[in-house]
């Protein structure tokens, strides 16, 4: 029996996402691409889980599509449903009420380059090697790419790494803000939970709604005013809110419980 393409385990309150096809670095087949969207919609359902942490087995985090698979897709209709699915996982990351977190733990080529950026924070390794890769195998980007890495990096350095395909390093992907931090190998994945687990201590509705309105690039001013007042009015009512309140009168650290 082969093993899962997507491993799932959580660890307190962090759901740890490991893609788990090392032989490929974790390259993208069908089966990845649903084992992974079944294990994000895992963790949005379990109330205990606060973050989610995704990763690669082995050497890599994820080195694009498996162009193998790739090549069995025989009409446009099944190369389309595969793409597809594959932009599936960009949108339930960014539609998903918890905050989730990359661990680039090696090299993120093509569309795993695009699914580390799509997350809401990326940490990575100093070894990481970032590469559009698409046009060196005659293709153009996917999972999200031409939406986040412009947002990400501006415009013209965007199509500049889309047209020359060239490696970026863990060190220019933090100076372009690729990355929010570069940890050692043999620490990253200790660096990483631990800020899970500071993220998973504070209050998970008021994480929500500030995901849910930075996500929302294109408001206005006058509709973020307005969803700012709709968020806050409604968390004013939370028992998290009370808990919050109480905690600083008492010097303390607050237990939030998400109600």
């Amino acid at each position: 029996m082969s093993e899962e393409a997507t491993l799932y385990e959580v660890l307190g309150q962090v759901a740890l996402i490991t893609l788990n096809r090392p032989k490929s670095l974790n390259s993208m087949s069908l089966d990845l691409v649903e084992g992974i969207i079944e294990k994000l919609d895992t963790a949005e359902k379990d109330d205990n889980v606060r973050t989610v942490v995704i990763t690669g087995a082995g050497r890599a985090f994820c080195a694009g599509g498996d162009l193998g698979s790739l090549d069995e897709l025989k009409t446009t209709a099944e190369r389309r449903r595969f793409i597809v699915r594959v932009g599936t996982i960009v949108k339930r990351i960014h539609d998903l009420t918890k905050p989730v977190i990359a661990m680039v733990n090696g090299v993120a080529a093509g569309a795993g380059f695009n699914l580390a950026i799509a997350c809401d924070l990326c940490y990575a390794s100093e070894e990481t090697k970032f590469i559009q890769s698409f046009v060196n195998v005659g293709l153009s980007p996917d999972c999200g790419g031409f939406y986040f890495l412009a947002k990400t990096v501006g415009l013209a350095k965007a199509k500049e790494l889309m047209f020359t395909a060239r490696p970026v390093s863990a060190h220019e992907a933090e100076r372009l803000n690729l990355v929010n931090g570069i940890f050692k190998t043999d620490e990253l994945r200790e660096r990483v939970l631990a800020i899970a687990d500071k993220i998973g201590a504070t209050a998970p509705l008021a994480i929500a709604m500030t995901k849910k309105a930075v996500n929302d690039y294109s408001a206005s001013l006058e509709e973020t005013l307005t969803f700012e007042s709709l968020a806050s009015s409604s968390l004013l009512g939370t028992e998290d809110f009370r808990e919050g309140v109480k905690a600083f009168s008492e010097k303390r650290a607050p237990k939030f419980v998400g109600k």
